[in-house]
């Protein structure tokens, strides 16, 4: 499969294209308060926007309920590239802003980026890494905070001109339920680590060590899983093997495609894990200006800014 399949594509109506673009160009930017998030006043004044576009209503349920159904996948793949190569990138970018707005509350987690972060190709890095260009493993993003993002969602704006770095999903729920007692036991653990935490906001306090398992439900908790802490645990740990179990399932359940230009993947980190093979051949031999490049943002669901 090459392409996201039509059971996860939420494509836009043409209508709704043109409203974002006539009436979203006149909406507030996208300022935030002081906890990364979406102002209250620009959230109110998206969402009447929402509110007069039956079209629009029907997007969202659709959106909600491929995110939000427990038995479902967790993910969704919207088509705005029509907004995109209508409006513009910085209005396009505005407009998807306003469409993501309408069914979770926009958060900028790093404090050095803006709320659409860039995740270009840097070849001087290591290929594991979002901006890579090697195989990026199966994980959950800031997974080391008490409170990662619920939703994770990255636009494609140029794909690989080599034609490859497919994306992967996979559903972290269904995956758990194929392990033994005694790998979930371990799993339930606070003996994790990963990476660093700084400059971070909206997303709680540095979590480490952590459980894979936190026991909540799936509205509530994450499976904390990242495939990235594998290499620095120890092989004969138990605990490394319970990871490595999970890791199986994961991949055997995975999902991959390609995302084109426009294509905004929406993940459900309390139920699905993303990550990225790796990209085309000769990456050296194309200009960085050509090299792919996504734009990323996270979503704080509206339940848990309620609470």
């Amino acid at each position: 499969m090459t392409t996201a399949p039509s059971t996860f594509r939420v494509p836009l109506p043409e209508t709704l294209i043109n409203l974002l673009g006539r009436r979203g160009i006149d909406l507030p930017a996208a300022e935030l308060d002081g906890g990364g998030l979406l102002r209250k006043d620009v959230s109110a004044a998206y969402d009447r926007l929402r509110a007069e576009s039956p079209e629009a209503q029907i997007v969202v349920r659709r959106c909600r309920d491929l995110l939000n159904d427990p038995d479902g996948d967790g993910f969704a793949v919207l088509e705005v590239g029509p907004l995109l190569d209508r409006y513009g990138l910085d209005d396009g970018q505005k407009a998807a802003t306003i469409l993501l707005s309408w069914f979770g509350v926009p958060l900028r987690a790093f404090d050095k980026w803006p709320l659409w972060k860039p995740l270009g190709t840097n070849l001087t890095i290591d290929p594991m890494r979002a901006t890579g260009s090697g195989y990026n493993p199966l994980h959950i993003d800031v997974v080391n905070a008490t409170e990662p993002p619920d939703y994770s969602a990255l636009l494609c704006v140029r794909p690989d001109p080599r034609g490859e770095g497919r994306s992967i999903v996979s559903q972290l729920r269904r995956a758990v339920d194929r392990l033994s007692d005694g790998e979930r036991a371990f799993l339930a653990e606070p003996v994790f680590r990963d990476g660093a935490f700084y400059d971070l906001t909206g997303v709680g306090k540095e979590y480490g060590p952590f459980p894979v398992l936190d026991g909540l439900p799936a509205s509530e908790g994450f499976v904390r899983f990242t495939a990235k802490m594998l290499p620095d645990m120890d092989l004969r740990d138990p605990h490394t093997s319970a990871v490595r179990a999970l890791e199986r399932e994961l991949i055997a359940g995975q999902k991959k495609f390609l995302l084109g230009f426009g294509d905004l993947i929406v993940v459900n980190q309390h139920l699905c894990v993303h990550g990225r093979e790796a990209l085309g051949q000769g990456q050296d031999e194309v200009s960085e200006v050509r090299r792919r490049l996504l734009w990323q943002m996270f979503l704080r669901s509206a339940e848990a800014d309620a609470r």
